[in-house]
């Protein structure tokens, strides 16, 4: 538990302005390594949550499957808008840098790496598979052995992804946060709009798969819509899997994650990568 990946250390107790850690708990598999890695991002609208409380049971599945996980903190944004956009994508660009150059060691599979994020850790998990070949949203200060490896991952599980920060900011109960979050003032349509994972989808895009529940209110399938639509517009239409979620108890149709309806799904996604 709390292996740095970064120099952010952050701060103890509960205190949501203290800016959050680059630091990773690490979930091992049942089965001999070198593993694939499953990187997980937790929600919490860029400005709280914590990944010791993020990680499902149900993703034991995964790690019976062969998957090692590393469930990762990431710059939280503050009210005073320190650890603005793109800290917390650069962070996890930088995690997966560090599993990479970690691998021997850690006993990983350096070219399986993949990433899996709920809510805004979703939208995290997302600009992944959409930006490697972006070096603004890399870290500047990345140290040697990091910026030898790459920040691409072969596959993401976006589970209720706040994908579309125009969307997600037009909730009034996130829109100020959505400002803290990009440092955004006035007119924040271009700044909403490269944090929003549909802006940056081109032809070398990873496969994802994401899901929305049909009644939830923060994170709609019309955010999943727009970018199976950049998807297609990419001619990577076939990478791109949208599951909407519009049966079985309310809680799952709205922000809540399923996981033992679809866990296997998830580890199926994955594996197929």
């Amino acid at each position: 538990t709390d292996v740095a990946y970064g120099p952010a250390a952050g701060c103890p107790g509960e205190d949501e302005d203290c800016g959050g850690s680059q630091q990773v708990d690490i979930y091992r598999s049942t089965e001999p390594g070198p593993n694939p890695v499953l990187v997980y991002f937790h929600g919490g609208g860029f400005v709280r949550g914590d990944k010791a409380g993020s990680i499902s049971e149900y993703l034991n599945a995964a790690r019976e499957d062969g998957w090692d996980i590393v469930s990762v903190n990431y710059r939280l944004t503050t009210p005073d808008e320190a650890n603005a956009f793109p800290a917390a994508v650069s962070d996890a660009k930088r995690v997966v840098r560090w599993v990479k150059a970690n691998a021997q060691a850690q006993d990983w599979d350096a070219s399986n790496v993949a990433a899996m994020g709920q809510s805004a850790g979703g939208n995290l998990a997302g600009m992944l598979a959409v930006t490697a070949d972006q070096p603004e949203f890399e870290a500047p200060d990345l140290p040697p052995e990091l910026a030898a490896t790459n920040s691409s991952v072969i596959a993401v599980v976006a589970l209720n992804p706040v994908s579309d920060l125009t969307l997600f900011g037009a909730n009034p109960d996130w829109t100020e946060s959505m400002q803290h979050y990009t440092g955004c003032r006035g007119d924040c349509t271009r700044a909403f709009e490269l944090g929003s994972v549909q802006t940056h989808v081109d032809a070398n895009s990873a496969p994802m798969l994401a899901m929305h529940g049909d009644k939830d209110l923060l994170a709609a399938p019309v955010q999943g819509a727009l970018v199976q639509d950049s998807y297609d517009a990419a001619g990577i239409g076939d990478r791109f899997e949208l599951v909407v979620v519009a049966d079985g108890p309310e809680r799952y149709q709205g922000h809540q994650i399923d996981y033992e309806r679809f866990v296997d799904r998830f580890v199926e996604f994955l594996d197929a990568q």
